[in-house]
């Protein structure tokens, strides 16, 4: 590609400006995050290089402004128009939480945060601000905006703090949040370390827990009910009655810091034998429990190990409502007789708590870089008709909303060749990535992410935006 002397100077300029650099990890248990299966990018080499530069210099001398923060999450740069540099701080619980940057638009919000202590000292980079048993929010004028962290916090290089990228998504239909000239405030219930061991997503104690006790009662066989997963208020009345009939509670290997947790009975199922468990969310000391779950049904006779399938939670209705939890296990043939020789593996949500003096932080972003589109724009692709009312673009994503059920849409679109792609005013093109969405029986609204055909985020700015396309038709033209 030949630059021009402008471009070729402002390109020497930005190759001396040292980036520090960046990790990104997803979040493996994150029960919020949406469809985002890998499927094929096409994004050819040269188009690749050239939207790359486009990016550097859409930003150019000005990139040296901009909180180098961005970079240790992100490799393609964020555009300055989008960023509103926020700066807030408050202390609390001897700790300092800091909201540096924002990217806010009606496709979403990201936000960059560090954590230090207020003491100056080291931080332990196993702090969490979202945890087991600590919460992160963020508010518009007071209506709550779903989001969370989906990339593992960086800890700076002099120890001393914590960097986190909070980033919510904004696809949903019909609870739709409106971030423009919206008051947004996140907040944070304390900081904690959640627990893990080895391989294990909790604490996992070393001895598994012994069912023999439960040879003592009687274990009904209620196979005709359903599997747990699909159980319904009326079918958990027999296994309530069984339960409290057996009276009966044992200890899990960490019963005397948390003995809410416990074995409380067992029933046949269709799907086999089902252990029900008690858990409830307990304290001992500086450390929290919110729950266990069940990872496998161990046979002590040969050390066969039937994975956890499915569970259901009902209160048993003590006179207390204790939380009872159903749980089978997968292709298990073990039956009441087996007992004697059963091990329940389980593992424990905890966390070290360090604070829980509440943050709260409030900004109101810039909004001027997205676009809004209303249109009546009908589309074929795929073999389906749609039938497009909006396009919203931003930095962060490409929104559309469509005048169609759900499933067709979602069906046509989760493909590269049909999702959108992006025109800049160079000629260069960009795919986009499916990323979820919602809707009903008449219109629905999707969202997709600007990526390179490695996977890497790319962050758009608006004013370099030529046209769109969606399924090889043109829906959009830049005036």
């Amino acid at each position: 590609m030949k630059l021009n002397s402008e471009e070729a100077l402002i390109r020497a300029a930005l190759s001396e400006i040292e980036t520090p650099a960046y990790e990104i990890e997803r979040a493996v248990r994150n029960a919020m995050r949406q469809d985002t299966a890998a499927r094929p990018r096409h994004f050819p080499r040269a188009a690749l290089l050239a939207a790359a530069l486009v990016a550097v210099l859409a930003v150019g001398a000005a990139a040296v402004s901009i909180s180098g923060l961005w970079t240790r999450f992100f490799p393609n740069p964020v555009p300055q128009s989008a960023i509103t540099v926020v700066n807030e701080s408050q202390t609390a619980g001897g700790y300092t939480l800091t909201l540096e940057d924002a990217v806010a638009d009606d496709n979403g919000v990201i936000l960059l945060l560090t954590l230090s202590r207020a003491d100056g000292g080291d931080m332990d980079p196993g702090i969490r601000l979202s945890s087991k048993s600590m919460h992160v929010k963020l508010f518009a004028d007071g209506e709550e905006v779903g989001g969370g962290f989906d990339r593992q916090p960086v800890l700076s290089e002099d120890g001393k703090s914590l960097l986190f990228c909070f980033e919510g998504r904004n696809n949903s239909l019909s609870n739709f949040v409106s971030l423009t000239g919206k008051t947004l405030t996140l907040t944070a219930d304390g900081v904690a370390v959640p627990i893990y061991s080895p391989d294990a997503f909790g604490y996992r104690p070393e001895e598994p827990t012994d069912l023999s006790p439960l040879a003592e009662v009687e274990i009904p066989s209620l196979a005709p009910l359903g599997h747990v997963d699909f159980m319904e208020d009326g079918d958990l009345e027999p296994v309530r009655a069984a339960i409290a009939a057996q009276d009966i509670s044992i200890p899990l290997p960490l019963g005397d810091e948390f003995p809410q947790c416990a074995v409380r009975g067992a029933v046949i199922l269709k799907e086999g034998l089902a252990i029900a468990v008690a858990q409830e969310r307990g304290t001992c000391g500086g450390r929290v429990c919110t729950g266990i779950l069940p990872e496998a049904l161990i046979d002590a006779r040969d050390g066969t190990r039937y994975d956890m399938e499915g569970g259901v939670g009902f209160p048993l209705q003590d006179g207390k409502d204790t939380r009872l939890y159903l749980y089978t296990f997968r292709d298990c043939p073990l039956t009441a007789e087996d007992l004697p020789y059963l091990r329940l593996e389980v593992n424990y949500d905890i966390d070290e708590v360090y604070s829980t003096e509440p943050f709260s932080l409030t900004f109101v972003p810039k909004s001027d870089a997205a676009m809004i589109l209303p249109m009546d724009k009908t589309v074929d692709a795929g073999g389906v008709t749609m039938h497009i009312q909006e396009l919203r673009l931003s930095a962060l994503r490409v929104n559309l909303r469509f005048g169609d059920p759900m499933d067709p849409i979602s069906a046509t679109l989760r493909a590269a060749e049909t999702a959108p792609v992006i025109t800049l005013r160079d000629g260069t093109t960009v795919s986009t990535v499916w990323q979820g969405g919602s809707g009903g029986a008449d219109a629905c609204s999707v969202g997709f992410l600007p990526e390179t055909e490695n996977g890497e985020r790319v962050f758009l700015d608006t004013a370099l935006i030529a046209s769109v396309a969606l399924g090889g038709t043109e829906i959009w033209t830049a005036p």
